[in-house]
């Protein structure tokens, strides 16, 4: 297994040894159940999208902006955007043929590349939290969503990955090393806030759960923790690491 010293930042996906790794994550993530719940939660947020265009930011191998073109119909229109020229590759080398109302572009979240109000509405799946700026990168969102429309964001608050493991003392060490590991490990927390200072009507919470597997875990995790391991930032050795993860 490849490992990646900062598998939580996607922002650097075409400058990682093997961007192939990122994709695969990203497959083995969609297949969770949890996720799955995520995307469609955030899907009906939106509305009804028959005849209405979207915008998909971070759209990565492209399956959830495919999900939207069958939900626009054959008179709307979805834009799947990803900072990642490797993601868009995966995403158009999948869908080979597709329809004209699905159209991937590369574009920086921070500087959107579309005129005001062009879309009916904006979808952003765990991806403000990897943005340098998010403040920009809601503003951005909201400049190019028509006065009516919807924007759906879901975020993960990295500080409330619960473990269940036998050693208490360990286990919170390297819970608070894993979040701390992330550029934005509160904006799950923090965007009801976010959005609500920007006064744009009727704001709806859906609070989500994910219960991932805990081999999934540890691929999330593996490259981070031994990064801090080498820099000396985790008290723990390779062998003591290595029985938490056998002894949970």
């Amino acid at each position: 297994m490849m490992t990646v010293k900062d598998i939580a930042n996607f922002t650097t996906v075409d400058g990682a040894p093997d961007a192939r790794w990122f994709v695969d994550f990203m497959d083995l993530a969609n297949s969770v159940p949890g996720y799955d719940e995520i995307r469609r939660t955030l899907a009906h947020t939106l509305g009804d999208l028959a005849g209405k265009s979207v915008l998909e930011v971070g759209c990565g191998t492209g399956d959830d902006a495919r999900e939207l073109a069958g939900l626009v119909g054959e008179s709307g229109k979805v834009v799947a955007t990803d900072l990642s020229a490797a993601m868009l590759d995966e995403a158009r080398r999948r869908g080979p043929g597709e329809p004209a109302r699905i159209e991937f572009r590369y574009a920086d979240l921070a500087h959107l590349p579309f005129a005001d109000d062009s879309f009916d509405g904006a979808r952003a799946k765990m991806v403000l939290m990897h943005c340098e700026e998010i403040d920009t990168a809601i503003d951005e969102l909201v400049r190019v969503t028509r006065t009516g429309g919807r924007i759906a964001a879901f975020d993960f608050d990295f500080d409330a990955t619960i473990v269940d493991h036998a050693d208490q003392v360990i286990t919170r060490a390297l819970m608070r090393c894993y979040s701390d590991g992330h550029r934005n490990n509160w904006s799950g927390r923090q965007l009801v806030r976010r959005f609500r200072e920007r006064d744009l009507g009727d704001l709806v919470v859906v609070p989500q759960t994910v219960r991932i597997p805990f081999r999934f875990f540890q691929m999330m995790t593996a490259g981070r923790l031994a990064g801090e391991q080498e820099a000396n930032r985790l008290p723990l050795s390779v062998e003591e690491l290595a029985s938490w993860r056998r002894s949970r």
